[in-house]
């Protein structure tokens, strides 16, 4: 699942503005933009989704990666001034100040507990619907 999730992730910094389609034949994203109904593969030639769709993992729209991104950049942000502001200030800060840090801190774990629940949720939910489409019913 950690491989998945990582794969989602990496389609998602990769390429940002535009849907992705997961091909199983080549085991890839492979899409990134619609001429119209059909969708181009970021070679420039036509795709086309087999009639038995097998997916490891399903599409990803834009704003899916919209949001993990705002999640992964405002995680980033606040880790950067938490770690900034720290190294700023010295061995002891001010109480005030350590309050300050220790907020921007947990707004950064909040963050992070956000990136790993959309990835998780979003390969389990793939998981869910192949083993809905196999019959296992799990």
């Amino acid at each position: 699942m950690l491989k998945e999730m990582a794969t989602v992730a990496t389609e998602c910094i990769k390429h940002p503005q535009t849907r992705s389609i997961w091909s199983p034949e080549i085991g890839k994203y492979v899409c990134s933009k619609y001429n119209g109904a059909e969708p181009i593969t970021r070679q420039g030639g036509s795709y086309s989704e087999p009639a038995t769709i097998n997916r490891k993992l399903p599409n990803i729209g834009d704003q899916f990666k919209m949001i993990f991104l705002t999640a992964a950049i405002g995680t980033l942000l606040f880790i950067i001034i938490c770690v900034g502001v720290t190294l700023a200030i010295g061995k002891e800060p001010p109480p005030l100040t350590e309050k300050i840090i220790i907020s921007l801190f947990d707004l950064a774990k909040i963050g992070f507990g956000a990136i790993v629940g959309l990835l998780g949720g979003f390969v389990s939910r793939a998981k869910e619907e192949q083993s809905k489409a196999a019959g296992t019913g799990r």
